[in-house]
């Protein structure tokens, strides 16, 4: 047996000294020892506490030091033999016991081991590598959220190298500067369709194993797992959270301004709080510039085309689906909706719009659950100082976006990339990331009970909508930047131009659809 006493320190020499290390301290543990082994950067040891069979690992450095912390049990328990006559401290008990004792494993101790040799074979075979991520969360916040999977990466011995773009187009542009010179990252951010990647099958690595061990199809939603396998057979990307598209943000102190008692459910609903709202001084509907637009157009879609109308006209480009009554009604809300915003709309931000509703300027905004962080940073909270409820018309349907990490296959680090998928699939490394992000995890089996109203809403609608097939993605996230910004072109010329009919937008939708 290896030698071990009080704070005694030992260098890791090999996977298989580790793993011997590991199965003698738990037969330690066996003949009346507790053991605490802690894997610690740097050659130093300093306020050491004692957490009997517990493992702390800290995978940061290159160097690890493995301590054994011994204490003897009481001499109350049974089976502990008395200190022999003369013996002047514990620490000579101890030694007699480990020298006199002979100590074998049983089968328990062993079926105890094996999971931890494992993670230890594993940690210090990854020691020293690294991947490098690209992403576009430069924020605080953003860098924060971000910080909670480098943390979990770190703990499997893997190092996140991070290479941060601000801007989400700035880091499209990049990456595909990357993709073509030859030299991609090993994991990069998207949240919009990227087929385009995928073209050549060998650009982009299959997960599929990684994905079955981690029992991904059972976690994940089906409009999830088709996002992540890009529309083939293969996972090739990794989600790591869900935002909530389909959102109205309401004043509470509008709303009682107004003397309603409530949010509304549906657009008459609505429209009715805006009349009021407008004769009160307020604008009914903060709007934000043309980008914002055609993003509250499709929640709206969402609400009058239903489901199933809903993924058949944006997934599939179906005739009937793009011309019919559904998207003829949406056209018709929008142009009403435009009678109860402001003029300044166009040139604001979508958080100055979100300011208007903080401040009771304005009744209402249509906008992603990432609105949320402005309210909080404002202080007020959820079913308080305002409401967060499903776009009118939309039930508890749930409309997503969802960040994920898109894999390129390199072969220089192949095991750090199943160590990085790995952990950004991880329950516990998804709820600390949305926490603090603003979003949700993406996986249906994890615990937001530490999540705002709001958020628990989302994530409710979210599994619900799954089993009852009312769950649906952005259309961005499935189909080319060339159709959706067709359409786009098309809802903000209707939005412009009040001669521009709702069944003639409608028509318009189909044109470009088939010419894109």
């Amino acid at each position: 047996m290896l030698p071990v006493s009080t704070r005694e320190t030992v260098a890791m020499e090999t996977p298989a000294w580790w793993a011997t290390a590991l199965i003698e301290g738990l037969v330690l543990m066996e003949a009346g020892f507790a053991m605490a082994p802690l894997f610690l950067k740097r050659k130093t040891v300093s306020s050491l506490s004692p957490v009997p069979g517990k493992a702390l690992m800290d995978t940061g450095g290159k160097t690890f030091i493995f301590c054994y912390l011994i204490q003897t049990k009481s001499d109350a328990q049974p089976g502990r033999k008395k200190a022999p006559s003369g013996a002047s401290t514990r620490s000579q008990d101890k030694e007699t016991n480990l020298k006199t004792t002979p100590i074998f494993p049983s089968a328990a101790c062993i079926r105890r081991a094996v999971p931890w040799v494992a993670l230890v074979l594993a940690c210090s075979a990854r020691a020293g590598e690294s991947v490098e991520v690209m992403h576009w969360w430069t924020s605080g916040g953003e860098t924060a959220a971000v910080g909670k999977f480098k943390e979990a990466l770190s703990v499997r011995g893997v190092e996140w190298k991070d290479l941060a773009v601000g801007g989400a187009d700035n880091q499209r542009t990049l990456l595909k500067t990357r993709v073509g010179k030859g030299s991609p990252p090993d994991a990069a951010q998207i949240n919009s369709d990227v087929r385009a990647y995928a073209a050549n099958p060998g650009n982009l690595a299959n997960l599929n194993d990684v994905a079955a061990k981690g029992g991904w199809d059972d976690a994940l939603p089906a409009p999830v797992q088709r996002y992540a396998k890009l529309g083939g057979k293969n996972y090739v990307a990794v989600p790591v959270n869900v935002h909530r598209n389909n959102v109205m943000w309401i004043s509470a102190a509008g709303l009682k301004k107004i003397g309603a008692s409530a949010p509304p459910k549906t657009w008459d609903e609505f429209f009715a709080m805006a009349e009021k709202a407008r004769a009160a001084g307020m604008i009914p509907l903060a709007m934000a510039e043309d980008s914002w637009v055609n993003f509250m157009f499709m929640q709206v879609a969402y609400g009058t085309m239903h489901t199933d109308a809903f993924r058949k006209a944006f997934y599939d480009a179906d005739e009937a689906a793009l011309k019919g009554p559904g998207m003829v009604q949406a056209f018709e809300v929008m142009r009403k909706a435009r009678g109860y915003s402001d003029r300044s709309a166009a040139t604001r931000r979508w958080n100055e719009a979100t300011q208007m509703v903080i401040q009771g300027k304005a009744l209402a905004q249509v906008n992603g659950d990432w609105v949320k962080g402005e309210f909080t940073l404002a202080g007020k909270k959820p079913n308080v100082d305002y409401f967060c409820i499903p776009v009118p018309g939309s039930g508890s349907g749930h409309v997503f976006s969802s960040d994920a990490f898109m894999f390129f296959r390199n072969a220089k680090s192949p095991s750090a990339q199943v160590a990085l998928a790995e952990t950004l699939m991880d329950k516990d490394a998804q709820v600390a990331f949305s926490l603090i992000k603003g979003s949700v995890p993406v996986r249906m089996d994890a615990d937001v009970s530490g999540f705002d109203a709001c958020a628990r809403q989302s994530y409710a609608d979210f599994v619900a909508g799954n089993k009852d097939g009312t769950l649906a993605a952005a259309p961005s996230m499935l189909q080319t930047p060339a159709r959706i910004a067709a359409w786009r072109d098309v809802v903000l010329a209707f939005w412009n131009d009040d001669s521009m009919t709702a069944q003639q937008a409608a028509n318009r939708m189909l044109a470009a659809a088939r010419a894109n």
